[in-house]
């Protein structure tokens, strides 16, 4: 079981997978004009942004392994200093510049104002209905992540200031812990919905900080609770040992809960519609579904055997992952650029813009994020050795991040968020 590892190499390729999804999101958007319409094509394109959550998942397993590793092991914890320090380095650099280079590029004057500076290079533009889709739209989620970050190491101090002389225990207190973070982040989102509807144009800083995705970055938790459980254990529990044999069938899981996402909660497809607040908690629910069944074969399928194994070990797969956070920071101003040159020639049919639109845009974000990674990410990432880990052992673990997508809730606006 691909648990007991100390990294976890398919998660790159799950990133990618992340990271495509909302790039065929978006193109979709702009092959529709803006609207997807509500043949079930276009219903299943509005939900393609679910790589949001996948992406949050998979920062709450990797970012929490090695906090509950250390308790559940009985050795000191990560140094938060050089958390906080790799944290700053993966997003913060690539960020700012990919926030200047985008503002120049399409013009985004909010972006260098006396206000605008402070907010949208310190991750705070949620905070506010007017700027929350401003600048690199899809960065939003950025602060999500950020104030994620500044969240988990106290959470792992709680946890670890409970009494928990047995591992049993300590597990006990693990699942315990984080099942009240899930109970809490739903309450939070029905107090959040009866204070404004789902897309109201002042919901954002209501609907888009951290409180209302709690629940899923405590699913990805809570995966780390159980893989670090089960790492050392001779037998896995028989629903985990059937997905080991077959780590497909996850996947499968996870299409049938797209699907009804897509098409059984009362959802038409266009991504402006006004949603009721059950249909907006039935999405968030059933992403959640989705992004657990899209994770579990990257935890257990073993690089190069099965269908699983084969394709998220692929050499593509791990590449695009690897520059998958560039690719989501400047994919949404290269499919802005095409559609503002060759909009207009285009067929007028969405399948004949779409088969423009999707791979232009995803072969032009992948050109810009490697450059990116290796003029930007990797020459920041090298000065992580100035805040040395605790010890060389935990160097073993991972540190990694992902980074999200599209936003959860989409406020009105007359056309593609910026």
């Amino acid at each position: 079981m691909n648990v007991r590892a100390d990294r976890f190499p398919l998660f790159d390729s799950l990133r990618a997978v992340a990271a495509l999804s909302v790039v065929a999101f978006h193109a979709c958007y702009f092959a529709g004009d803006g609207i997807f319409g509500a043949t079930t094509f276009r219903q299943l394109a509005a939900r393609l942004d679910v790589g949001v959550t996948i992406f949050f998942l998979i920062s709450g397993f990797l970012l929490y392994r090695p906090f509950v590793r250390a308790r559940l092991r009985g050795e000191p914890g990560p140094r938060v200093a050089a958390y906080a320090w790799r944290r700053a380095l993966r997003i913060a650099p690539a960020y700012w510049v990919a926030l200047t280079v985008v503002a120049l590029w399409l013009g985004l004057s909010e972006v260098f104002t006396a206000s605008g500076i402070p907010r949208f290079y310190g991750f705070a533009q949620i905070y506010d209905a007017g700027t929350a889709l401003q600048g690199i739209g899809q960065a939003w989620t950025l602060c999500v992540e950020v104030s994620f970050y500044a969240f988990l190491p106290l959470w792992a101090l709680v946890m670890r200031r409970l009494p928990a002389a047995a591992p049993r225990r300590a597990l006990m207190f693990e699942v315990g812990g984080l099942a009240a973070l899930f109970l809490f982040s739903t309450v939070y989102k029905v107090w959040a919905l009866k204070q404004v509807a789902p897309t109201d144009l002042d919901a954002a800083p209501y609907l888009m900080p951290l409180p209302n995705f709690l629940d899923q970055f405590a699913l990805g938790m809570g995966l780390a609770v159980l893989s670090v459980w089960y790492e050392e254990r001779e037998r896995l529990p028989r629903p985990l040992a059937v997905l080991q044999r077959r780590p497909e069938i996850a996947w499968l899981v996870a299409l049938v809960a797209f699907w009804a996402a897509a098409t059984r909660i009362g959802y038409t497809g266009e991504p402006l519609q006004i949603y009721s607040r059950t249909t907006f908690l039935w999405r968030h629910e059933l992403y959640s579904v989705v992004a657990l069944g899209a994770i579990l074969p990257a935890l257990l399928a073993t690089p190069g055997r099965g269908v699983a194994g084969r394709f998220l070990g692929s050499r593509v797969m791990a590449y695009l992952g690897l520059v998958s956070y560039a690719i989501y920071l400047y994919h949404f101003a290269v499919v802005d650029q095409l559609h503002s040159w060759l909009g207009d020639d285009l067929p007028e049919s969405i399948a004949g813009r779409l088969v423009f639109y999707l791979p232009v845009t995803a072969l032009g974000a992948a050109v810009i994020a490697s450059l990116s990674y290796y003029a930007v990410e990797r020459p920041a990432l090298s000065l992580k050795r100035l805040v040395p880990l605790r010890s060389p052992a935990a160097r073993g673990e991972a540190v990694e991040e992902p980074a999200p997508a599209e936003p959860e809730p989409a406020p009105a606006a007359s056309g593609p968020p910026r």
